[in-house]
Parts: structure tokens; sequence; C-alpha cells
């Protein structure tokens, strides 16, 4: 799959961002699983930020990101919803997972990562391959922490910023009736409120993401998986085992990254909606003692 898709194209990487580059020209950028056209003024390769990707790195990828297909047809414009779902619009309402990552990808996909992790551990036996196995397990369950902490944190945020939003609009009310602000206040204490709304809207959104999506992950534990370990050898079941842990614990890093970003996004937007809303306040306070 790798070594046919780089006879075709040249892959660059910059960050958790991957992109390639067709014989006739152009750039295409990798989201959710597809190929997208993109614009751009020049190569990623006259740029020092994007690095080139050997077959090599691709094949990292595809292991850690589960990449369906690297030589895939790009997204046509006949298709309205895959299309849409793809605009710079749609993924800044809704950003995709690193590396290009499906949200849902086939179970395909994580039996191909896994036998290839096993094959790399083919060499190792005996006493170190307990000690990968533990050491498996434990980041597998920290992603888990890492996940639930992001989780709690937005639940945290997506509270304050319902309880911020209701302040708001209580203040709307001096915008209007016999109670009004004055001159130039009104205006000002108007433009503020519309900010703050903003702000606090934002911050609800990212944390409502971060603890409502949810993603297709790999089980290590899952049924189907044991049950296909049950006819193998000690030494090959404990490195179907190993390879079952990297690939959850690559799957519950890149679900744990999202959510956290998506964290972070909601503190900056109510860190912001706080300002607005003491800006608010003083244009209040200002126009009831000197107005």
């Amino acid at each position: 799959m790798v070594d046919e898709a780089v006879a075709q194209y040249s892959f660059y990487g910059k960050e958790d961002l991957l992109v390639r580059c067709p014989e006739g020209g152009g750039t295409e950028r990798f989201v959710n699983g597809r190929w997208v056209p993109a614009r751009r003024p020049r190569s990623p390769g006259s740029s020092s930020k994007w690095k080139p990707l050997t077959a090599k790195k691709l094949r990292r990828h595809a292991r850690e990101y589960f990449v369906e297909d690297f030589g895939a047809e790009p997204v046509d414009w006949g298709e309205k919803v895959e299309r849409f779902k793809r605009t710079f619009l749609y993924r800044h309402g809704n950003p995709p997972m690193k590396g290009g990552s499906m949200r849902r990808p086939m179970p395909e996909m994580f039996d191909r990562s896994r036998d290839a992790f096993a094959e790399l551990l083919a060499n190792t036996d005996g006493e170190a391959l307990e000690e990968l196995r533990d050491q498996a397990l434990l980041g597998y369950e920290h992603q888990r922490e890492r996940i639930t902490a992001a989780e709690q944190r937005a639940n945290f945020f997506l509270g304050t910023a319902g309880l911020t939003t209701s302040l708001v609009l209580a203040n709307a009310g001096l915008l209007l009736g016999a109670d009004k602000l004055g001159s130039p206040w009104r205006m000002l204490s108007a433009i503020a409120l519309l900010f703050a709304s903003i702000f606090a809207l934002n911050a609800g959104f990212r944390a409502l993401q971060a603890t409502m999506l949810t993603f297709g992950h790999f089980p290590p534990n899952g049924v189907t998986w044991v049950m296909g370990r049950r006819r193998l050898s000690k030494e090959a079941m404990t490195r179907s085992y190993i390879g079952a842990l990297l690939v959850g614990q690559h799957r519950l890093s890149a679900i744990a990254d999202w959510k956290l970003m998506r964290m972070k996004e909601a503190r900056s937007w109510f860190v912001w909606t706080g300002v607005a809303v003491f800006v608010l306040t003083a244009f209040v306070l200002v126009d009831v003692f000197f107005g």
C-alpha cells in the first residue's frame, strides 16, 4: 500500500498534518481518512516547514493514525456531503483528529496495525517481552486517564459557560425599557454584550464537543481479540496482546489530544467571556454613578 503510493505521489508532513503532491501538480490534504484538493500558493516541498516523508515514516503514520489508503482517489466535487465535511469552515467548527485519522476507522485497520506491531516484536521473547507488556499496559491506562481528565474539566467549563450566558442575557435588560442605560454607555454596553454572548457560546460549544463527541477505538481485551489468541503459543499470545495495547494506546492518544485541544479552546473562550462581562459591568456602573 505504501510503496505504491510513494511511486505516485510526494508526501510531506508538518506537525500533525499530512499532504501529498500528485505528479501533475497541485496539493491534497489528508482529512478524516480522505484526500481533499487544497489550494496552496506554492508546493510544500519549497517550504522548510514541511518535511518530506519516506515510505518508512508513512508506515509509522499508518500504524499510529490508522490510514486506510495513501493512494486513494481524492474527494470529488460531486460528493457534496463528503466535500462539505472537509471544507475549512466545517473543519474549523468541528476540527479533525491528528494525522487525518478517521473518527470511526474500519476494524481491518486496527487488525493490520496490531499485526504490524506483533511482527516488530518477532525477535523479542522471555523477560523482555513481559517487561514490554507491562510498559504497554501502563501507557494504555495513561491515555485513558487523559481522556477522563479532559472530559471532567470540559464539564466544568460547560457548566460555567451556561451560567455566564444566563448572566449576559440578564444584563440585556439594561439596554431596554425605562431603566435603560444612557448614551454613550448604552451603545458601548450593547457591543460588550454582543462579544460576551459570542465568547460564552463558543466556550460552551467547545466544552460540549469535548464531552459529547465519541470516537471508535480499539479494545485490547475485547472478546473477539481474546478469542483470536486462544490458539497461539504463550510468546505469540503475548506479542499479540502487546500489539493490541500499542494500537489502543495510539488511538486513545489521538482521541485524548483532540479532547484536550477542545477543552483548552473552551478555556480560552471563557477567559474572554470573563473580560467582556467585566467590561459590560464597568459600563453599567459608570452609567449608574455618573450618568
